[in-house]
């Protein structure tokens, strides 16, 4: 551990000290710096939240954008919403605090919306632009559609080479 002033190798025990007002680790030339000692603490989350248990998480951002998928139409629907409460492009965007042009691309299906911007939409027009995805995650191929790679080339060659010794061998 380094010294957070000097930043010299801290040796025995770091020093835990505010130094005009910064709470610091530090070692015991530095520790003379200090004014007051302070110990760490450890956030705690509030007590309705601890007894609920851990908050289950998705496994990254990925996996919580992928849970979803975009309502048809979600553009149209967000001009009619916007459209059906009075409002124009610019009232829109300054109610969801966003540049004009974001709402210009959501309604003309040219921005795909993310989690947070789906939530300011269901919030502010009242409509759920992404909906829970039931459906299969896609088909597992069992060979590759795209060019073909160095590997493929050399499974070819492999076999090409094995149907030409077949027709060198004599038919009995």
């Amino acid at each position: 551990m380094r010294c957070e002033v000097c930043g010299r190798e801290i040796m025995g025990p770091p020093q835990r000290r505010i130094i005009e007002g910064a709470k610091l680790t530090v070692c015991n030339r530095c520790a003379g710096f200090g004014s007051a000692e302070w110990s760490p603490t450890k956030p705690t989350r509030p007590a309705e939240q601890r007894a609920q248990g851990p908050r289950p998480q998705p496994r990254s951002d990925v996996d919580a954008v992928e849970q979803f998928a975009l309502i048809e139409d979600y553009g149209a629907a967000i001009r009619k919403a916007r459209q059906s409460r009075g409002l124009s492009v610019e009232d829109l965007a300054k109610k969801m605090q966003e540049k004009e042009s974001i709402i210009k691309k959501l309604e003309q299906e040219e921005l795909t919306p993310d989690p947070k911007l789906a939530q300011k939409i269901k919030f502010h027009l009242g409509i759920e632009v992404m909906e829970k995805d039931e459906s299969p995650k896609g088909k597992i191929l069992s060979k590759p559609t795209g060019p073909r790679t160095l590997g493929d080339l050399i499974q070819l060659d492999a076999k090409a080479a094995d149907e030409g010794e077949e027709k060198d061998k004599p038919k009995d």
